[in-house]
Parts: C-alpha cells; sequence; structure tokens
C-alpha cells in the first residue's frame, strides 16, 4: 500500500509539472521614447511637442505639467502666462502600450519671459498722497536688460514703454540680469516684476516760472526765552521748496529782529504756512548742541513776491516732552577703520530727533521731505556734516554759531533729554546718528581729492541704548586683489566683490562708480544775498559756488564725478560692458544698506524704518588694453 500511493503521486507531479511548461508566453514589451522634447519656450508664444514611441499601439497620458497644458493624441500643447516664464514648469508623460506595459518621459521648460516696471510715483503733501506715472520718453532708448552671456559679455535686450508708468523688456531668460534703468542707475535682480517707484514729498507752491526775482521778509518776534549763550533762530515754510532761514539771536534777550532778502523764482504769494522756532543751547553728555524751545506756526499768510513784508509775533510756550537718551558712541570708533586705502580722519559726528511734517508714524519714508529737529548735535547745523540733514542743505544763513562736535567715539548718556515738541502725535518721529570721515585720494596728475564717507542710521524714537545698525562691507576685492591697492588692469572685464559687514543685515549694497571729470566753466548768476550767506551762494537758485567766488567766470576743475550707480542684493558683481573705459582712472564706492521695507530686487526706493548705510571707497583702479 505505501508503494502504490508514492507511485501515483510522483506521476501526477510530473503531469503538473509539464502541462505548466508548456504555457509559457513572453512579457509585453515597455514602450520605448523615439522623441526628444523641446526645453526652449516663451511667454505666450505657444509651446508643442509631438510625442511618439517604438510601439504602433499606444495611449499617452499626461501626469504632470504646468496649468494650461493640453494633451491630445500624442500632441501637447502650452502657452507660457507671466507667472510660469522665468521660471522651470516640469512636465511628465506616460506611454501605455496595448498589452498593459507603460513608460514614462519627464523634462523641464523655462520660458523666456517679459520683463515688467512699473514706475508710479507716491506723492506725498499736507493732505495726503496721489499717484504720478513715470514719462519714459526722456530716457526710453537708455532702459535695458543686460543678460550676461555665457563667454562673459552681455546681450543688450530692449523694450517699450506703456500707459500709466510702464515699462516692459520681452524675452528675458531666467536668473539674474542687469537691469539699467537710465544714465546711471543699474540692478542686479532675476525678478520679472520691478518696482521703480518712490515716495516722495512735493511741495505745494512750486516755481511758476524761471523769471528771478528779490523779496525781503522782515521778522519780528517776542517771548523767546533768554538765554545764557547765544541760541538760533529759524524760520521756514514746510509746504515749499524755500530752504530754510536761521540766525543767531542775543544771549539774554526775549525778543528777535532781522530781516532777509531772497532771490528766487517762487511765488511767494502762495506760501500761506510757516514755522518759526528758537533753538536753545544744550549739552548732551560730552556732545552739544540744541533743544527746541518756544516756537509759533504761522497761517494764513499774505506775502508780496518782489516786495518787503514783514512776519510778527509772539512764540508761544515750550510744549513739553522729553527723551530718555542713551548712545552707545564707543561702538561707532571702529566702523571707519578699513574702509579706505589710507587712514580716513574722522571729521565729526552727530544725533538729531526730528519730527517729519504731515508723514504718519507707520507711514512709509518719504524722500524730499523737511523734517523740524527738536533736538540735534553737529557742527554747522542738525545733522553735522552727514547729507540731507534738516539744516545743513539750503540754508539761507548760517552765521557759524553751531557747535563743533568731535566724532561719536565715546558714549553718550544724557539722561532725560527736555525739549519742546508742539507738532501732532500721528507725526512721524525719528532718531538719526551720522558718523562722517574724510580721505584724500590721489587724482590723476598727482595731485588729491577729499572724499567724505558716512555712517548713518535713522530709527524710529529708541528706548534703549542706540548702536550701529550697520558697518562697512569687509575684504573688498577687485578681480580678487584687494581693492584698497591701486592697481592697473588689463581690460574693461571687471568683477568687484566683499565680504558682508560685521555688523547688521544689509538688504543690498550700492556701487558708486567715480571717474574723474573736468566740471564745467561758466558764468555764475547774480543776485542779492541774504544776510550771513558765504560768497558765492545764489539764493533760490541754490547754484552754490565755492566759498569767496566772486560772480564772473568759473573756470573748470578736473575731480572724480559719479559715472554710474550699480545696486545689487548679492556680494559679488561683473561691472555692465561700455562703463569702463581703457586709459581712465577709477574710484569705487561701496555702500551697504539696511532698510525695513526696501527689497534691492524688486523695489529698491519703497523704504520704511530702521535705515542706515555705510560706505568706503577704493585705491585708483586704472584700465588698460
Amino acid at each position: 500500500m505505501p508503494r502504490y500511493w508514492f507511485v501515483l503521486v510522483t506521476l501526477i507531479a510530473f503531469l503538473l509539472t509539464g502541462c505548466s511548461g508548456n504555457n509559457n508566453t513572453p512579457a509585453p514589451a515597455a514602450p520605448v521614447f523615439t522623441s526628444t522634447p523641446g526645453t526652449q519656450a516663451t511667454e505666450g508664444s505657444p509651446y508643442s511637442y509631438q510625442l511618439a514611441t517604438s510601439a504602433t499601439a499606444v495611449t499617452f497620458s499626461l501626469s504632470n505639467a504646468p496649468t494650461g497644458a493640453t494633451l491630445s493624441g500624442n500632441s501637447l500643447s502650452w502657452t507660457p502666462t507671466a507667472q510660469q516664464s522665468r521660471t522651470s514648469n516640469s512636465f511628465t508623460v506616460t506611454a501605455t502600450a496595448s498589452g498593459g506595459a507603460s513608460a514614462t518621459q519627464s523634462w523641464s521648460v523655462t520660458p523666456s519671459g517679459t520683463i515688467r516696471i512699473s514706475h508710479i510715483d507716491t506723492l506725498w503733501d499736507e493732505n495726503g498722497s496721489t499717484n504720478k506715472a513715470f514719462d519714459w520718453t526722456p530716457i526710453n532708448s537708455y532702459v535695458a536688460a543686460l543678460v550676461p552671456q555665457p563667454d562673459g559679455s552681455f546681450r543688450s535686450l530692449s523694450g517699450t514703454a506703456g500707459a500709466n508708468g510702464t515699462f516692459e523688456i520681452p524675452n528675458v531668460p531666467a536668473g539674474h540680469y542687469w537691469l539699467k534703468l537710465g544714465l546711471g542707475e543699474t540692478y542686479w535682480t532675476s525678478s520679472s516684476i520691478f518696482d521703480a517707484g518712490s515716495d516722495i514729498f512735493v511741495s505745494t507752491v512750486n516755481p511758476p516760472n524761471p523769471t528771478l526775482s528779490t523779496t525781503y521778509i522782515n521778522f519780528s518776534f517776542t517771548s523767546l526765552d533768554p538765554t545764557a549763550a547765544p541760541a538760533m533762530f529759524q524760520f521756514d515754510a514746510l509746504e515749499t521748496p524755500l530752504p530754510a532761514y536761521r540766525i543767531s539771536t542775543t544771549p539774554g534777550s526775549t525778543t528777535f529782529s532781522a530781516g532777509v532778502s531772497i532771490g528766487s523764482n517762487l511765488d511767494f504769494s502762495s506760501i500761506k504756512n510757516a514755522f518759526v522756532r528758537q533753538y536753545e543751547p544744550a549739552a548732551f553728555g560730552p556732545m552739544a548742541g540744541y533743544v527746541m524751545g518756544p516756537s509759533l506756526m504761522l497761517s494764513n499768510l499774505s506775502l508780496a513776491t518782489g516786495g518787503p513784508n514783514t512776519l510778527s509775533g509772539a512764540l508761544s510756550p515750550t510744549v513739553p516732552a522729553s527723551i530718555n537718551l542713551s548712545v552707545k558712541g564707543s561702538a561707532w570708533a571702529s566702523l571707519s577703520d578699513h574702509i579706505a586705502p589710507t587712514a580716513p580722519t574722522a571729521l565729526g559726528g552727530s544725533f538729531n530727533l526730528s519730527v517729519q511734517s504731515y508723514i504718519s508714524a507707520d507711514g512709509p519714508n518719504v524722500s524730499s521731505s523737511k523734517p523740524i529737529d527738536l533736538l540735534w548735535t553737529g557742527g554747522n547745523g542738525a545733522g553735522g556734516n552727514c547729507p540731507g540733514g534738516n539744516l545743513t542743505s539750503g540754508r539761507f544763513s548760517d552765521l557759524l554759531i553751531s557747535p563743533t562736535n568731535p566724532p561719536l567715539t565715546t558714549d553718550v548718556e544724557a539722561g532725560a533729554v527736555q525739549y519742546s515738541d508742539p507738532f501732532p502725535s500721528a507725526w512721524r518721529r525719528t532718531f538719526r546718528v551720522c558718523q562722517t570721515a574724510s580721505v584724500a585720494v590721489p587724482m590723476p596728475g598727482g595731485s588729491t581729492q577729499n572724499f567724505d564717507l558716512t555712517n548713518i542710521q535713522t530709527t524710529s524714537l529708541p528706548t534703549t541704548t542706540v548702536k550701529p545698525l550697520i558697518s562697512p562691507v569687509q575684504n573688498p576685492k577687485i578681480n580678487g586683489d584687494d581693492l584698497f591697492t591701486a592697481a592697473t588692469i588689463n581690460g574693461t572685464a571687471v568683477t568687484l566683490s566683499w565680504d558682508p559687514p560685521a555688523i547688521g543685515a544689509p538688504y543690498g549694497y550700492t556701487v558708486a562708480i567715480m571717474s574723474p571729470t573736468t566740471s564745467p566753466g561758466g558764468t555764475s548768476p547774480g543776485g542779492t544775498l541774504p544776510v550771513g550767506t558765504p560768497p558765492g551762494t545764489i539764493v533760490g537758485t541754490i547754484t552754490t559756488f565755492p566759498g569767496g567766488t566772486p560772480p564772473g567766470t568759473i573756470t573748470g576743475t578736473i575731480g572724480f564725478f559719479p559715472l554710474a550707480t550699480l545696486s545689487a542684493a548679492k556680494t559679488s558683481m561683473t561691472v555692465p560692458p561700455d562703463l569702463l573705459s581703457s586709459g581712465k582712472t577709477y574710484l569705487f564706492v561701496i555702500t551697504s544698506l539696511v532698510d525695513g521695507k526696501a527689497n534691492m530686487e524688486t523695489s529698491p526706493h519703497r523704504s520704511s524704518l530702521p535705515t542706515a548705510d555705510a560706505q568706503l571707497i577704493s585705491a585708483p583702479i586704472t584700465i588698460t588694453n
């Protein structure tokens, strides 16, 4: 019995094995793609691809594709949109044979696209803001996208201006390029959208015609605070381009009388509001300066252009305000190291607390506004030697009564500082610190030219100790060599590079290229100068000649002047073509920038607090063939 069952089982196993072997068939072969997709496309233009495989009976399906892509049979179609251009778009198609076997093909397409520039300025005045579209017509031919090529050259792509301040440059490939917006404004960016607009304070009173006239204003005010040392009286019209007038007052006196003649093309009858105030001497630890005292807003004025006018009244008492003033001056002490080929000479430091008229505390930073200083230090006016200070530019008279302060290198612990602040609480208050150093740079021909380098920052009112927000860049190089060493470079292919600042997180950098230029000669215009105005200053037209220059012929002189400004968010740049010429010598001023809102690659002029910048300057660099 056991033997019988053994034979039977073996036989059945043999039959089953033989039967199975007779039914083996090969698996269906997967299709093989014989077509190759294109990877080039252009915004707004149809892109198509005809799929083909080694198999004859296949069906195609689209398993991954950008929005808008369609597949009909073996034909893929797609028209890239603006949002899909200048960026990578992935495709995956699947080919399935009749037997069920399949294969996939994947690729990506980065279409060239249109750069869309919008230049709409927001104009601010005492009534709010309005928008004004920029007219590209005068600079239309200068606007271009400079696209880097594999051989190191650049391809220039032009565009056309549209309505409402728009400008479009088509067919720009993906990646970074130089966006040239005019004769000297160029940005290294990869963005397809660029906002070139700014927030600007505009005067409500504008010159009606270029005719000059001399207008006389007599001042007669009472209720000043008697001060032991000379104080300062200041007058300005905040809504106009009229510069501030200031002059010292007599110690111990409670009255002020003076007169000024103003040669200008302003229509003084349009000036309806003005502001006068007294600045009183004050000490802030080791720093000397002024604080605002009594003041008066003058309204409903009726001034005569080209005639005599009198402004008078009693100044209102101070409106008490205070700030706990603490400035870490020692933190600025080393920021002038390694900013020039030779050791710079520190000129001075300053700070000022200001109110920005008509601009809200949470509003944007507005250029060309006329802030009113509530307290300030520095030589020759608020802001010291820093550019853009309220009292350092466009002044009618300056009797040099301002305190001269040393560089801000020691700590200021002034405690609670009292001043007057009669302005609306909604207006913005800012605190500004500035440090200035000067360096002498050799000129072609053996002479030297002095350059003032600054470290400036502006914030909202501080509640803690004020410290530097930014320092200059580190280790600047040109074609890999030290930028602080004078050199001769063969060829105009120049790459600048640097390390980020030791202090701060910059949103970007600017490089100002300075070139030796002979300043134009000419004839200085005539005009009546206000009391105390240095000789050579033509008031109204704000044309300033060197102190002591008499009216007459002006001889041109050679000096380094700005040729172009390059802006980038990165720490290196290749200078675009046609900026540098063989046989010329250049200086490069690199500025690191901090801003609460600005984006160097998309909206470099849309600014908010805080802001800061720090500069350095190169040695002379000569270009040869």
